[in-house]
């Protein structure tokens, strides 16, 4: 049964209460001033429903009613949950009472349903319309919690200063400025604030789901955090946040001085490049491939790999398609063609205690150890190097697995995922270049079941867990 409630008939009343206890004085200066100078285009706000960003929508609308005639609410319908058509009943109401247009962006059939696809799956809604519509700016329920939680989920992904400063209050993705007033204001009190002025929002089951990492960190690792510091966490990760920005910024603009000095004829100058800090060489290598004609992503691991070639004056070979890899003629970086290819190879045996010797050069290895208290602890706690190591749950009568390389098909799930996907897809989104996806190995048991691939957790069938007597111990190196 439903427990759907419609949103009251008063907004404007209650928009203009909750201007009373957050007046503007208590947002983010430079997201209130992108607002009040945004030019004469519409201004989109993104809605799902729920506390913090129908808070955005009925605080911009009373402080703004200069510009109610410009707003234009967005809600996107991921069809995930039984309740997922209330969460857009709830917002078109709420857009009808207030006099605002609304679109709705749907998926047409619930797919993949992990946390990249989702974000990826709205920012497309979002920002088609906006190109659509022509929206000057958007506005964002962002809340100072979201600050800490994306500050924690992207230090466990080795960020920098680029990705540890958002979400940032302003952020520009080409015609269209988002702006993000309420990252100045904590969860809790956003909902003190809605109670205070009569408002009910939506509440989404799946935010309390631990398949999320974000879940998890917001139930458990945050609220940990603010619990056993000495002071106002969330204050000081605000703080962190603008320092982090402002170094980001002055990042920025050093590179763009140094890719002036050190880029001519789609090469870079290595001498030139010499003359500056690693922070400036790193980020010249990532923008001048991000601004080739083909766009190349590139992992922190081939960054790191051509920088320290770089630094040691090594030949550099770092493949990042089939056909372009980064090289070094003439003392400049350049993009060329791959000296060679390493195909796929059959599947292979891999018998316990011993070492199978890979084409390229790695050894995968495999063992059986009896489990400790103590390596139990260290598994449980992440102490695993994953790109190099894995433990799985073993029996003392395994004594062969098998080894190959991927097929087309080949799925995978992961500890920690919410569920199967295709082992391409996972490989896409972490970003591996062409010669790592056709090389990697596949750790495979007696049915065929794949239990590890090096960068990834080991299978979800093989978690180790408390109690366990025998463990699977792979190694590839």
């Amino acid at each position: 049964m439903s427990n759907y409630l419609p949103p009251p008939d008063d907004l404007l009343a209650i928009s203009e209460r909750l201007l009373c206890l957050c007046p503007t004085e208590n947002w983010h200066e430079r997201a209130l001033s992108a607002l009040g100078d945004s030019p004469c285009d519409s201004i989109g706000i993104a809605c799902s429903g729920g506390a913090d960003s129908t808070f955005a929508l009925l605080l911009v609308y009373a402080a703004f009613p200069d510009l109610r005639d410009r707003m234009f609410v967005l809600h996107y319908n991921h069809n995930l949950r039984e309740s997922s058509n209330d969460d857009e009943r709830f917002v078109v109401k709420m857009a009808k009472v207030l006099g605002l247009p609304h679109e709705i962006g749907e998926s047409e059939e619930a797919t993949r349903s992990d946390e990249g696809s989702l974000r990826e799956q709205r920012l497309s809604f979002i920002f088609n319309l906006s190109a659509k519509r022509k929206f000057s700016c958007l506005v964002q329920g962002h809340n100072q919690d979201d600050v800490a939680e994306t500050i924690l989920w992207r230090l466990s992904r080795g960020s920098g200063p680029q990705g540890l400063c958002s979400p940032r209050p302003i952020h520009q993705h080409g015609n269209l400025c988002i702006a993000r007033p309420f990252i100045t204001i904590d969860r809790a009190k956003i909902r003190t604030m809605l109670a205070g002025a009569n408002m009910i929002w939506r509440e989404d089951e799946s935010n309390d789901s631990p398949e999320y990492l974000r879940n998890r960190i917001r139930k458990n690792s945050l609220e940990r955090l603010k619990a056993d510091v000495d002071r106002d966490l969330l204050s000081g990760v605000s703080r962190s946040r603008d320092l982090l920005e402002e170094q980001e910024d002055a990042i920025e603009e050093w590179t763009g001085r140094a890719m002036d000095r050190c880029i001519c004829e789609d090469s870079i100058d290595l001498q030139c490049l010499s003359e500056y800090p690693l922070a400036i060489k790193r980020r010249v290598v990532l923008n001048w491939l991000a601004g080739t004609e083909s766009a190349f992503d590139i992992t922190s691991t081939q960054l790191d790999q051509i920088l320290q070639s770089i630094k040691r004056g090594e030949e550099i070979g770092v493949s990042l398609s089939s056909r372009v890899m980064v090289r070094m003629k003439d003392s400049r970086l350049i993009l060329g063609k791959p000296v060679a290819k390493i195909s796929g190879w059959p599947l292979c045996s891999l018998p316990c205690g011993h070492g199978l010797r890979l084409p390229g050069g790695k050894t995968l290895h495999f063992t059986s150890r009896k489990a400790t208290e103590s390596l139990i602890s260290q598994v449980l706690t992440g102490k695993v190097d994953q790109s190099r190591e894995a433990y799985c749950v073993g029996l003392p009568k395994v004594e062969t697995l098998y080894a190959r390389t991927r097929l087309p098909g080949d799925e995978y799930r992961p500890i920690g995922s919410p569920g199967r996907k295709k082992l391409k897809n996972w490989m896409i989104d972490r970003k591996l270049d062409q010669y790592t996806k056709d090389t990697i190995p596949l750790v495979l048991d007696s049915s065929g079941e794949i239990i590890w691939v090096p960068g990834f957790a080991p299978a979800r069938t093989q978690q180790v867990e408390e109690g366990a007597e025998w463990l699977i111990h792979l190694t590839y190196h």
